[in-house]
């Protein structure tokens, strides 16, 4: 009776340290920091607005960029910081300049401390996304797998509250921007018509309007 009480108790922490280890053990493909990312931080902000505001087609016009996740990831480390201090309402997204994405076939993969900062555990969501420019068509944001390290974990568990305040500011955004249209200072109109993830990149299709577009 004690040898299967052993045996069971041995059984029982072998399979906690194997969860634990698991645990802390980081993704071998999570993805790092670019080793100039200040510059790339700021040439992605700095061609982001280009884009925006260049001079197009009077009558309107469709176009396309396609944006590399380690750009993304230098803006979020040294660019984002700077944002915040100097406007104290977007202090919400300070912890996002923690956070590393990269992009898959549908999705985006976000990698995240959760947990104490002490124990040094990385949460990693799989989120697909999508929006087409079909009429009417909403961005969709799901929550897909989940783990910490290489372990497996559900989403109530990995300390994932970045999943919940992301979908809150997309409905925000939703409510604010219907038409996903922002306004530029000359009256004319970015519509943001498509998203899609690929293995590298994230693919983003606008239309510049004229001033005076309305529907579409």
């Amino acid at each position: 009776m004690r040898r299967g009480l052993l045996g069971a108790t041995l059984l029982a922490v072998g399979a906690v340290t194997a969860l634990a280890v698991l645990a802390l053990i980081p993704p071998a493909a999570r993805p790092m920091l670019p080793g100039d990312a200040i510059a790339r931080g700021e040439a992605l902000e700095q061609a982001l607005v280009a884009a925006v505001t260049k001079v197009r087609d009077p009558a309107g016009e469709t176009w396309a960029i396609a944006i590399d996740p380690a750009d993304v990831n230098a803006w979020l480390a040294t660019r984002l910081p700077k944002w915040i201090e100097h406007d104290p309402s977007l202090a919400p997204f300070e912890r996002a300049t923690t956070v590393r994405i990269s992009a898959a076939d549908g999705a985006l993969i976000v990698d995240a401390p959760v947990g104490p900062e002490a124990l040094g555990l990385v949460g990693t969501l799989r989120m697909p996304v999508a929006l087409d420019d079909s009429p009417g068509a909403k961005l969709t944001v799901d929550i897909g797998a989940t783990r910490i390290g290489l372990l497996p974990v559900p989403i109530s568990d990995a300390g994932w509250e970045v999943a919940g305040a992301l979908a809150d500011e997309l409905a925000r955004f939703e409510a604010r921007y219907p038409e996903r249209r922002l306004r530029l200072a000359d009256g004319r109109l970015v519509e943001v018509r498509a998203i899609s993830c690929e293995d590298g990149r994230i693919k983003i299709r606008f239309a510049t309007l004229p001033a005076a577009a309305s529907g579409r």
